[in-house]
């Protein structure tokens, strides 16, 4: 007759503990939200699903931006004769750089990351943002538009207008060392493979939707001049009539914005959970931001009209507007951790601990 054997499922584990609390730690994976999608990372160390990746930069980067604006307008007429001149000018001039190092990726959404318990385990983690050294920004820019009107004798006419519309965008963007946001519905925990009857505490470290960390080290330097200096000039010379006209409107846009060292949001309804744990927990935090160095802006804006009417035996009529906008302010950020997500569970058996351990000394 044949002998029925055992499997080796059947059979007891020599070195384990035989409590049927093994039942207890089976029934931990159906606290697993069964809308989670199949990805799935597992191993014995460090897994990760989902999580994105770490910005890394080191060195310098550096914009030198330079704009020169300088329209001229003139009409000069001899004894018994006449001259018109006209000008229009429109200037747009964009000097706006977006410096962007050490950014960490974001995490995803909808991911599983299952671990032995003694490793690290990631499910849609934001990566680490760390910039190391500078970001260097120069812009200059210069608008002197000149008009003049000449009449040089007895009968001489002369007329110069000059109208000048000009923007000059020279602000900057400098953003160095960000850490990326944490996803939404992610599960980070111990694997269902674990033999029944071993130990229910676990060591490892597990990370669901976690904002990744924003590190920077080094200074952030943004240096912006504008120099605007209209001449309009009219001279009249005996017996001559000379007549300058001349209206300039100009924005200087020389606003800044500087963040460096800022931690990721947290995702939103993540689970980051096991039954007694010892190692780092996170669901859904947002993660550090550092900042070690200098943010520096400079902005200098010169504005210098002249306006000048000679009647040397004869008429001369000079006349200018101007019209100026200087916006230089600037937005300095550093250092600040992300936002916490919502709905996030970072220990689902806490309340079952003590029940655990009686049943175990029962």
């Amino acid at each position: 007759m044949a002998e029925t054997r055992s499997s080796s499922e059947d059979l007891p584990k020599a070195g384990t503990d035989q409590h049927l609390v093994s039942n207890v730690a089976a029934g931990h994976l159906a606290l697993m939200p069964t809308w989670l999608p199949l990805d799935v990372a597992s191993g014995p160390g460090y897994n990760s699903a989902g999580s994105g990746g770490d910005g890394i930069s080191e060195g310098v980067i550096s914009s030198n931006s330079l704009a020169v604006f300088m329209p001229s307008n003139a009409a000069i007429a001899g004894p018994h004769s006449g001259a018109d001149a006209f000008q229009g000018n429109d200037a747009l001039i964009n000097q706006h750089p977006t410096e962007m190092a050490g950014i960490g990726g974001n995490g995803g959404s909808g991911n599983v990351a299952i671990g032995s318990g003694d490793g690290v385990n990631h499910a849609g983690t934001g990566g680490n943002g760390l910039f190391y050294g500078g970001l260097v920004s120069t812009e200059v820019a210069l608008f002197a538009p000149v008009n003049t009107a000449v009449a040089a004798g007895p009968g001489a006419e002369a007329h110069a207008d000059q109208s000048n519309n000009a923007l000059f965008l020279q602000g900057a963007t400098q953003i160095g060392g960000m850490g990326g946001s944490g996803g939404d519905h992610n599960v980070a925990g111990h694997g269902p493979s674990m033999s029944p009857g071993t130990a229910l505490t676990l060591t490892g470290d597990f990370y669901a939707g976690h904002g990744g960390d924003g590190y920077f080290v080094g200074s952030m330097v943004d240096v912006s001049i504008a120099i605007f200096s209209p001449i309009n000039i009219a001279v009249g010379a005996a017996g001559g009539s000379a007549e300058a006209h001349q209206t300039n409107n100009v924005i200087f846009d020389q606003g800044t914005v500087q963040i460096a060292g800022i931690g990721g949001n947290g995702g939103g309804f993540n689970l980051s959970s096991d039954t007694i744990f010892t190692g780092n927990h996170a669901g859904g935090g947002g993660g550090d931001g550092s900042s070690t160095g200098s943010m520096v802006d400079v902005n200098f804006g010169y504005f210098h009209p002249i306006n000048i009417a000679v009647p040397a035996g004869g008429t001369a009529d000079a006349q200018q507007i101007d019209h100026v906008l200087y916006d230089q302010h600037a937005l300095q950020l550093a250092g600040i951790a992300g936002h916490g997500g919502e709905g996030n569970l970072t220990d689902a058996h806490s309340a079952l601990v003590n029940d655990i351990l009686d049943f175990m000394h029962s």
